[in-house]
């Protein structure tokens, strides 16, 4: 299963951090997103202040996943600027690797309004090429972020805001640093508000892809909120395709944290709630590391005899994922005309047929929308050992 994080931002306040990293702990998450405030905020950013987070993590056993570096503004009329802009980010690798952090996310500079595309690309790629020494000396693996650019009242498509384009640039820089110094960031609310295919965009970036930003919005606005905040007020489905998003993760075989960025959320609701709140992004977490891992499940319970409960759509689903590597014994479904029928190669028995089966030999899946139901007529018949098929965990509400 993977692990869980969330931003420092909004949680961890600086004069009372360890009451921060108490509730992310108690929560059940084990990973944090550390968030570098802007030097241009405070007077100075020093390195070695970062060790009491250090410290403060260690103490209730979490981990700095990834950390993000300061935004600092840029404009092509102030060449001179970027000198201080490369030495904060070179210092912000340093509190990385301070914090023992794998990973910084770094936004890209979107000036292709002000200077086009070919100017704006070489002026990210000596951007970048010029912190990779750093990086490879802290051991860290600079993520560059798929930032969307605000212009005239809207979002558009920045300079790393698609998945191909992004491969293209990682390519490049790790071809010149000699070394896998560069990755890419994620954000699901930037590419959700950019109208992208979220499971084409992951499985384009595929093993570049190292960290995430998991948050939600309406598909206009960069909301960050939490997943499921948001509906189509007709069809009451999510603006956000988590279950494509979700997919993609697991055609790409990620292993990383799924790292929430829902700090709006925490601003949202009163400071009382926000252990509630942290609760529930655990759970949400962890049911998407159900989806992702769900074959991971499978192989853990290699050696019982699954049986599946219902033969309709999520029947069909999970032959066409799952089948042939870890094939059913049979299939039951509460239609007594299925009964003694085959779909796909396998038998259609009737639900009473999985007593014939010993407890300590079976494994039954449920894969039928009204789970609830079943579960209630599993539990009549002494069962309480089942799964619920990975469609369940990414299925839209419940039936009405």
């Amino acid at each position: 299963m993977l692990e869980i994080g969330i931003q420092s931002r909004g949680i961890i306040r600086e004069n009372v951090i360890d009451e921060g990293y108490k509730k992310i702990k108690q929560a059940g998450m084990t990973c944090i997103d550390y968030n570098i405030i802007s030097p241009e905020n405070q007077e100075k950013l020093e390195v070695l202040y970062f060790r009491k987070h250090k410290e403060c993590a260690a103490k209730h056993s979490l981990r700095f996943s990834q950390v993000h570096a300061p935004i600092i503004r840029y404009h092509p009329e102030q060449p001179e600027r970027m000198a201080y802009i490369l030495e904060e980010m070179k210092k912000s690798i340093e509190i990385c690797g301070l914090l023992e952090s794998p990973y910084l996310v770094i936004h890209p500079y979107d000036l292709a309004f002000e200077i086009g595309k070919d100017k704006e690309k070489k002026i990210n790629l000596k951007f970048f090429e010029a912190l990779a020494k750093t990086a490879i000396q802290h051991k860290v693996v600079i993520c560059i972020e798929n930032m969307p650019c605000k212009k005239h009242g809207r979002l558009w498509e920045g300079s790393f805001s698609d998945a191909a384009e992004a491969v293209n640039y990682i390519k490049i820089l790790n071809e010149k640093a000699g070394k896998e110094c560069f990755g890419a960031c994620f954000d699901v609310g930037h590419a959700n508000v950019l109208g992208k295919n979220l499971r084409e965009e992951v499985r384009k970036l595929g093993n570049h892809l190292k960290v995430l930003h998991i948050h939600d919005n309406d598909g206009a606005t960069d909301a960050h909120q939490m997943p499921y905040s948001f509906s189509n007020a007709k069809s009451g489905l999510c603006t956000t395709d988590w279950s494509g998003f979700l997919l993609g993760l697991r055609e790409i075989d990620f292993k990383g944290v799924l790292s929430f960025e829902t700090y709006r959320s925490f601003t949202a609701v009163p400071g009382v709630l926000q252990n509630i709140l942290l609760e529930f992004l655990d759970q949400i977490g962890t049911n998407f590391s159900k989806i992702i891992c769900f074959e991971e499940i499978l192989r853990q319970m290699s050696s019982k005899r699954k049986i599946l409960f219902g033969a309709g759509k999520m029947f069909d689903g999970y032959m066409r994922e799952f089948g042939e590597k870890y094939p059913p014994e049979f299939a039951v479904d509460n239609n007594s005309s299925l009964w003694g029928t085959r779909k796909l190669g396998v038998s259609i028995c009737n639900p009473q047929d999985i007593l014939k089966i010993p407890e300590s030999e079976r494994k039954v899946i449920l894969c039928n929308a009204y789970y609830e139901e079943i579960i209630e007529q599993l539990k009549t018949m002494g069962i309480r050992d089942y799964e619920l098929s990975e469609e369940i965990l990414r299925m839209n509400g419940k039936p009405v």
